[in-house]
């Protein structure tokens, strides 16, 4: 089978991607954790069941058989087919309120290719959030990267305490090049360091992009601020600047949903 477990709360209902993190290779409290958080498989797609082979056959055929195999029915993902716009769009709306990261739209006469989706499958969920972020701290980077920061420590403003709260960190999407530049600019803005650790007076705002609000600490490099949105980091300093991160709402939690169709377009969700 193709699926995944999913962390649920008490009603059954999915949780953010970073609940079941919490029991990935853990050595202690392994019982504990099993306790609070509770996982169900979602299972998307049969590859192959009583001796028989089904990578070839069509979508639709090989879900046909996952509900056959497995006993459980809540455990199979939901499916949609239907050529109708509004209903693929309420299909992911009904997804989303439910707790689910989106859906996948599938061609129900497709062959399974495993490791490539390519044109038969398409995610459709929101588009990622921005924050505006200040670099706080930095790591010096390892290997190649040595001479250049590699993680940044990112926080926002806290008005009412009138100091700068650790958001998370970011240290992926930037090139070579990028990080060097970024090095160059923050260097002047060193207030001490620590071994590998660096503390930088707050100057350099990032426009970080993320998908939730439940877990802010694991937020996804958009490159930094500039005078223009762009995919490539810019970084744009301004001594004495007091940042604030803009205001966003928050995508939908991100346990995985499943879904549809390309031909006669088809929707389908994990449960």
């Amino acid at each position: 089978m193709d699926g995944e477990a999913v962390a649920v709360d008490d009603d059954g209902d999915p949780l953010p991607f970073q609940e079941i993190l919490k029991r990935f290779r853990r050595k202690h409290d392994v019982a504990q954790m099993r306790e609070e958080v509770r996982v169900e498989l979602n299972a998307f797609d049969c590859l192959h069941a009583d001796g028989e082979d089904l990578l070839d056959e069509p979508f639709r055929e090989r879900h046909e058989r996952l509900r056959a195999v497995v006993a459980d029915e809540s455990a199979v993902s939901e499916i949609l087919v239907t050529d109708d716009a509004d209903e693929i769009a309420q299909f992911e709306e009904d997804a989303l309120e439910a707790g689910h990261e989106g859906i996948m739209l599938k061609d129900p006469d497709a062959a399974y290719t495993p490791g490539d989706r390519g044109k038969h499958w398409l995610k459709r969920k929101p588009d990622v959030e921005t924050l505006d972020l200040v670099v706080t701290g930095a790591e010096w980077g390892e290997g190649r990267r040595a001479s250049f920061f590699g993680t940044f420590m990112l926080s926002a403003r806290d008005a009412d305490a009138g100091e700068y709260a650790t958001i998370g960190k970011v240290a992926t999407g930037i090139t070579d090049e990028e990080l060097a530049n970024l090095t160059e600019r923050l260097e002047p803005h060193v207030r001490s360091e620590d071994g590998q650790t660096v503390d930088f007076e707050p100057a350099v705002v990032f426009e970080v992009g993320y998908e939730e609000k439940f877990s802010p600490r694991r937020p996804t490099s958009r490159g930094t601020r500039s005078g223009s949105r762009g995919s490539s980091p810019s970084a744009r300093t301004s001594p004495r600047r007091t940042p604030t991160p803009s205001s966003a709402s928050s995508a939908s939690p991100s346990s995985r949903a499943d879904g549809g169709a390309l031909n006669t377009p088809a929707v389908q969700r994990s449960v």
